[in-house]
């Protein structure tokens, strides 16, 4: 039996980029619901570029640590609270109510000033001086395409998300999201992935609703909304753009809607389809999942453990040596994920492996030790990520190690000396003891059996008999590597470790493009020293640095480059560097045909020099 569809959730968000509420029901006008994004922040005083021509919006997308403050609403007004702050009183008779410059994106339009308590409150939150505008009973902001006024939202009065869709992204995705993440105001309960696609007209209650077109989504649904950090991973961008990504490579995620007449829409409304449309075409990239079957566990070490798979159906999937697995299990009830750099080669494919080190109190790896055996399955998504060596490369390596992040170190050296590779290769481990020693004996025995190769083990906790490397990594080691500044270096380990590797290979002479990490997602790499550039952005000087991106230089100096998604996938900001230099990091986004040309995405380029773009 099919499930009715209905409504499940009513969201708003007082604020433009903070925390939203849920209710059991709401007013929908033409401008939005009652009390959805109604306030906004904007950058005013000194922070303000000279030459803004109308105060600086502001939004998590700079700041994220907005998604934290909280807020409640109350007869006379609104709650706010913010971790370690007292909480804001704010009460709608005690507006100023003058009228103010305020823009959205590249609307201009007349809002009204609230309080300087209301000011100060946030600008401690946001750490610049900052205003709390308010868009009145009825916003002055009108979208011409809409033909009436619309809120302090982005584009769109209301977007609504099926829990489906919700469901499909997160079957594919290596982590678990949540329908907060997307700021959805109508959340429909549906069993149907992306139902909402193929709809033109709804009734929800007493309101018709238009589906106008789909919600094109930026880096803000990357932010992890408890502590206000953007994620590394780019998820779910990094999953959207296998499977609901246009040929521009633009993300799209729900419904935006227009209220066609004002009414009340409650939780369990049934969701009345009054037309239907075709759906969006997008390319599913995605090959499906695979269920893997454990069919052997192998000690390397101490608490450190090998789970070998083979597919229950179908072939092993291709992968590089260095990418990472990511696995689904159910633990205690819940559906949890994890990725794990694969150990196995694919010069060997008959069969994946997964290396797996004991963690006190670690979720996963303490079930995995506890409970995989020989004959129990999982469920894997393909391979990925960009740790990987270049095949046609005759470059000298170094891969360099601790702890569990010998497991890309070892997949790359199986599968190099599998294929006779004759490139200087050295492999360098380290770990507490001698008892701690990952895959020793092949180690050893690789080293003597290829020339070419050569194998250093270092204990930071050595026994007294110990004859080889002890310490931790430092410069006496580094020398001992000959010739390193002419090697490819491959890094993995603690995160203290890698920190550490990396000053002190930089300053001892590597060049940064030699230097490469294990990273999920499109990393952001600055300079260790701060350095002041100038950017000619149009014909436009200002001062900058080495610190920040392109684009968010060129917003808080009150210039505009054409955005979207603001993590690397669309495209959208591509300009081209006239002149000087910019740190460019791999993403979906460019090709290295555009590289070539000059071009750079502005949401992640950051200026190492004097630069003159062309937006």
């Amino acid at each position: 039996m099919v499930n009715p569809t209905v409504l499940s959730q009513v969201n708003i968000y007082p604020v433009k980029s903070i925390g939203g509420l849920s209710l059991s029901s709401s007013w929908v006008e033409k401008q939005g619901l009652v009390f959805d994004r109604r306030f906004m922040l904007a950058l005013t005083g000194d922070d303000v570029s000279a030459s803004a021509k109308y105060p600086t919006m502001v939004t998590a997308r700079q700041y994220p640590n907005m998604v934290k403050v909280s807020s409640s609403l109350m007869p006379t007004g609104v709650i706010f609270s913010y971790p370690g702050l007292a909480a804001l009183k704010l009460h709608y008779s005690t507006f100023k109510m003058q009228a103010t410059d305020a823009s959205v994106w590249r609307d201009s339009f007349s809002a009204y000033t609230t309080t300087d308590e209301a000011n100060d409150w946030f600008s401690q939150v946001i750490g610049k001086r900052v205003e709390l505008l308010f868009t009145g009973e009825q916003s002055k902001r009108v979208k011409e395409n809409l033909g009436h006024n619309v809120s302090f939202a982005d584009g769109f009065p209301v977007l609504l998300i099926s829990s489906g869709s919700l469901a499909e992204l997160n079957r594919r995705s290596s982590e678990v999201h949540t329908m907060e993440q997307f700021r959805t105001n109508l959340v429909v309960q549906s069993d149907e992935p992306f139902i909402e696609d193929s709809w033109k007209r709804i009734k929800i209650g007493d309101v018709e609703f238009e589906i106008v077109e789909p919600c094109e989504r930026c880096i803000l649904t990357t932010l992890d909304l408890e502590n206000g950090e953007f994620r590394n991973s780019k998820e779910p961008l990094t999953t959207f753009s296998r499977f609901r990504a246009n040929e521009q490579g633009k993300i799209f995620f729900g419904q935006n809607l227009v209220a066609k007449n004002e009414g009340v829409v409650s939780i369990n409304d049934a969701i009345e389809v009054l037309e239907y449309k075709s759906k969006e075409f997008y390319e599913d990239l995605d090959a499906k999942k695979q269920e893997l079957i454990c069919v052997e566990r192998e000690s390397v070490a101490r608490s450190f453990e090998t789970f070998w798979f083979e597919p229950k159906s179908g072939m092993v999937p291709e992968y590089k040596a260095g990418q990472h697995l990511p696995i689904e299990l159910m633990i205690n009830g819940k559906l949890t994920k994890r990725m794990y750099t694969l150990s196995s080669s694919p010069s060997r494919p008959e069969r994946l492996s997964i290396s797996v080190k004991r963690v006190n109190g670690g979720e996963v790896s303490n079930w995995l030790f506890n409970h995989l055996q020989v004959g129990n399955t999982i469920i894997a998504d393909q391979p990925k990520g960009t740790f990987h060596i270049a095949n046609e490369s005759n470059e000298p390596l170094l891969l360099l190690s601790a702890g569990s992040g010998v497991t890309p170190m070892i997949s790359i050296l199986r599968y190099l000396t599998d294929q006779r590779d004759t490139r200087d290769i050295a492999f360098y481990h380290q770990c507490l003891t001698e008892a701690d020693i990952p895959f020793m004996e092949e180690l050893l025995m690789l080293e003597k059996q290829h020339v070419n190769v050569t194998v250093t083990l270092a204990l930071s906790e050595p026994s007294t008999d110990w004859l080889g490397e002890k310490g931790h990594f430092s410069r006496t080691h580094l020398n001992q590597i000959s010739e390193f500044h002419k090697r490819q270096v491959f890094v993995c380990g603690p995160g203290g470790f890698m920190e550490s590797v990396k000053h002190l290979m930089i300053e001892s002479g590597l060049p940064e493009e030699q230097y490469h990490q294990e990273t999920f997602g499109v990393a952001r790499v600055i300079d260790e020293s701060h350095k002041m550039v100038q950017i000619n952005l149009d014909g436009v000087v200002f001062e900058g640095s080495n610190q920040r991106t392109v684009l968010e230089q060129a917003e808080a100096a009150g210039l505009s480059i054409s955005n979207n998604c603001r993590a690397g996938f669309c495209g959208a900001c591509k300009v081209t560097v006239k002149s000087g230099e910019v740190y460019q990091p791999d993403a979906p986004g460019i090709e290295d045909s555009d590289k070539a040309k000059g071009m750079a995405l502005a949401c992640c380029a950051i200026p190492k020099t004097n630069v003159n773009i062309v937006s």
